[in-house]
């Protein structure tokens, strides 16, 4: 499910911060103007670092390819705490 808060604003005015950390924060906006958010599906055990919960990570609301327990801004980059560590947007995909 899709909600507004997951998608692309139309006009975008601000930049997420260095070191802001969803959650607590709700979504991730970086220089293009991309969302980034948790989405509503989750893993436990396969996908999840372990003891966590982790959730689908969408892009402008579209699953972009992995599940995560936390999406990061740091110097300038979005990355995502997969079970295989951290992995950083690359424009196109998370590597």
């Amino acid at each position: 499910m899709t909600y507004a808060y997951m998608l692309r604003p139309k006009e975008q005015t601000f930049i997420t911060e260095s070191y802001v950390s969803t959650p607590p924060a709700l979504w991730i906006h970086d220089e293009r103007g991309d969302v980034f958010t948790l989405g509503t599906r989750f893993e436990q055990e396969r996908d999840a670092p372990n003891g966590e919960f982790s959730f689908d990570v969408l892009r402008n609301g579209i699953y972009a390819g992995i599940f995560a327990s936390r999406i990061e801004r740091r110097n300038g980059k979005v990355r995502a705490w997969t079970r295989q560590g951290w992995r950083t947007w690359s424009g196109s995909q998370f590597i």
